[in-house]
């Protein structure tokens, strides 16, 4: 066994869950006559069918024109930027927000604005505020189970965040990675501005990280640079992917496997933070990860490499931390990469001594 506890990275993966994939990539396979043509960029059409059905809620409804099927959420995210000619321009984002953003800024010369968060998410009137200073053309946005707090961003929020981008002319981009732990249903951004909205659904989550396949939803206007962006960049999908992935959308093991995640997410959110009572505590009820919050951004780092030394991995504030004059320090622990919960429980008691 690994003595690693891995408590960084958060695939949640639940026992035994491998051999229901194994089972439909295996039918997959067997038909080889639908695995040999290209399939076009941006997928084919009847997969895109799948893919509007299955992001559709009562009152919505997606149109498969809009949809477009890409290798996992990083490729659609890029594509989303390129399609909306962004790069070397500003985009707002939460104060903290998702690591790997930074990372793909710096390749595409983007500059990240980073508003402050409450309750409810980032607030509308800074939104404003750094489009007038900034000259912000775009804002990111992780509402539904925010990366790393877990938090959840009410509709009416999200109206407001609408009604600035509105004013502004600003393109919304929305990364649902961690929505589907989420039961109750909330209108994306597409949903309610699709105008001008980016919305990216990647299986890597709710299903398993060997399903690289993913969701883009895109206004109108962009449908032909998005479907060029696509083709450039040699993201055609993976049809074996797809193929695996369709088989277990009709056949509902994609709706129980979510299900089940929730349920799982939601016992180990319950025992973490029995065993951390004593801590300020931030995340979503049936999330595979929380965040504590620590006085500094010093304590943050230290923990983290104390932990380090001891064979736990965790993430401090630093990774998320879009500028450090924004930095609201604290520790991201992710319970997704270790199958057995012992372990789990293993890490938090040592993370406990750390603190």
């Amino acid at each position: 066994m690994n003595d690693i506890i891995d408590l960084q990275l958060n695939y949640p993966v639940l026992e035994g869950q491998e051999k229901q994939l194994k089972s439909a990539m295996t039918q997959a396979l067997s038909e080889i006559h639908e695995i040999l043509p290209i399939c076009e960029p941006g997928g084919n059409p009847a997969d895109r069918e799948v893919g509007a059905k299955w992001l559709s809620q009562p009152g919505y409804t997606v149109s498969s024109q809009n949809l477009f099927i890409g290798t996992g959420g990083h490729n659609a995210l890029i594509n989303a930027i390129l399609s909306a000619s962004l790069t070397n321009k500003a985009i707002a984002t939460d104060e903290l927000t998702y690591s790997n953003v930074k990372s793909i800024a710096k390749l595409f010369g983007l500059r990240l604005i980073p508003c402050p968060m409450d309750a409810d998410g980032m607030d509308p009137s800074a939104l404003a505020v750094a489009c007038e200073t900034a000259g912000v053309a775009a804002v990111y946005l992780m509402p539904t189970v925010h990366n790393p707090l877990g938090t959840v961003m009410p509709l009416r929020r999200r109206e407001e965040i609408i009604a600035v981008a509105r004013d502004k002319d600003l393109v919304i981009i929305e990364d649902d990675a961690y929505g589907f732990l989420e039961d109750a249903i909330i209108p994306n951004f597409f949903h309610v501005a699709p105008e001008r909205s980016f919305y990216i659904y990647s299986f890597s989550k709710p299903l398993a990280r060997a399903i690289k396949t993913s969701y883009l939803l895109a206004p109108d206007r962009y449908s032909e640079k998005v479907t060029e962006s696509f083709r450039l960049t040699g993201s055609t999908p993976a049809t074996l992917s797809i193929i695996t992935l369709n088989k277990l959308i009709a056949s509902g093991a994609v709706s129980a496997l979510i299900a089940a995640k929730r349920q799982e997410g939601n016992f180990r959110q319950q025992q973490a933070r029995l065993l951390l009572s004593d801590y300020d505590i931030t995340g979503h009820r049936n999330g595979w990860h929380f965040w504590i919050s620590l006085p500094s951004a010093k304590q943050s780092a230290d923990v983290s490499n104390a932990l380090l030394k001891r064979g736990v991995l965790v993430v401090p504030s630093s990774s998320f931390a879009v500028h450090e004059t924004a930095h609201r320090p604290g520790i991201r622990v992710a319970m997704g990469n270790e199958i057995d919960f012992d372990r789990v429980v293993k890490g938090i008691m040592m993370l406990k001594e750390a603190l």
